[in-house]
């Protein structure tokens, strides 16, 4: 699978600035509607006052949907939530064991209440430890058309996952100040290297290191700006102007 290091940064950056002025829920439309979804739902239970009884939201689902699934108090039986959160890898909701009469309920009501026929889970972690949160989309397509796009949407709703989890985290949570004289010559110079898109092979030969060299500067420079990630860390970088 397509790592998030090999994000188009630059087009990430023009995303962000076109999109600066709406608000997360608008930006999360922006996502169902280019990508032809029935609905995305963005949780994150463990930002500070919330909790899975009480995530923050961010979702296109109907208000009647959200109201019927917290009274029936679905939450706590519902799979795509309870494994979802032990997940590091994408769920897909076919997938998902519906055993329990309960569960089936949750799922022919979800359903009929135009969730979607297919679902897709994105479990993402960080940038601090014990901060998660799950993104989720769904599609009204059929089993076929699902199975062919599955794969290449998987790879996208990944990035955007993470990229949501970012925006999200920038609104709900204060960074800590960057102390950008903490981060040397030889962790800008991997960065500028990481913008221009090479990979860290590339790199390795570019500085006359080694690969495992290469992931340990970007990590701390990752690390000293606070970043969730290395597409994060560079984004950063550069509106800090240290690298072009």
């Amino acid at each position: 699978m397509q790592g998030l290091e090999d994000v188009d940064i630059r087009t990430l950056l023009q995303l962000e600035t076109d999109l600066s002025d709406e608000t997360l829920d608008g930006f999360i439309e922006y996502i169902r509607h280019h990508y032809g979804l029935a609905n995305i739902a963005y949780l994150c239970p463990s930002f500070r006052g919330r909790s899975v009884a009480d995530p923050f939201m961010a979702l296109t689902y109907g208000e009647e949907w959200v109201e019927h699934y917290k009274d029936e108090g679905y939450g706590l039986i519902d799979p795509v939530h309870n494994i979802g959160a032990r997940s590091v890898l994408p769920l897909d909701w076919a997938r998902l064991p519906r055993a329990e009469k309960k569960v089936q309920r949750l799922f022919g009501e979800a359903a009929e209440a135009g969730v979607g026929k297919q679902g897709l889970t994105i479990p993402v972690r960080g940038p601090t430890n014990g901060l998660w949160a799950l993104f989720s989309v769904t599609s009204d397509e059929s089993d076929t058309e699902w199975a062919r796009r599955r794969f290449e949407l998987t790879k996208d709703m990944v990035h955007l996952a993470h990229y949501v989890h970012q925006r999200a985290y920038k609104l709900h949570a204060k960074e800590d100040e960057l102390d950008l004289n903490t981060i040397t010559k030889r962790e800008i110079e991997a960065l500028e290297w990481s913008a221009e898109g090479k990979s860290l092979a590339d790199i390795s030969i570019l500085m006359r290191i080694s690969v495992e060299t290469v992931k340990a500067h970007l990590d701390s420079a990752r690390y000293k700006l606070c970043a969730l990630n290395r597409v994060h860390a560079v984004t950063k970088a550069i509106r800090a102007g240290l690298i072009r």
